[in-house]
């Protein structure tokens, strides 16, 4: 179990030990821990987390991926890219009602920016594939 004293060299590796065994809460709990402290500055648990989640997504692990980024925009809610992967991995689930909304709260948060413009992008391509 994760505790002030001992130091986790190896964060992401750690986590993914977790996820596999199946310890969520635990998985949760502790991340969190090691998300506010400071001994973990070094380690970009947003960008470690965006990069598992589309690991997921790209081998077909759907439900996997959606927790993932969902649990990542718990982490980091202020991020677009969290809000902008999320969505599309909902899209990739078929669910296009939560896509278009997190796709819509990532414009809102990044209007000028490159993730406000993929999401435009994306929502665009979402709705030239629905009229076909």
């Amino acid at each position: 179990e994760f505790k002030g004293d001992n130091f986790i060299v190896d964060p992401m590796d750690y986590m993914t030990n977790l996820f596999m065994a199946g310890e969520i809460e635990r998985l949760q709990k502790e991340t969190i821990e090691m998300v506010n402290d400071p001994r973990y500055q070094f380690f970009d648990f947003e960008a470690n987390l965006n990069g598992a989640g589309y690991q997921l997504l790209n081998s077909g692990q759907t439900k996997e991926a959606i927790f993932v980024f969902d649990f990542n925009t718990k982490l980091f809610p202020d991020s677009p890219n969290c809000w902008d992967s999320l969505a599309e991995a909902y899209w990739k689930a078929g669910d296009l009602e939560n896509a278009k909304e997190y796709y819509n709260k990532a414009i809102q948060m990044d209007p000028d920016g490159a993730t406000g413009k993929n999401a435009r992008n994306m929502l665009k391509e979402m709705d030239s594939e629905n009229k076909h």
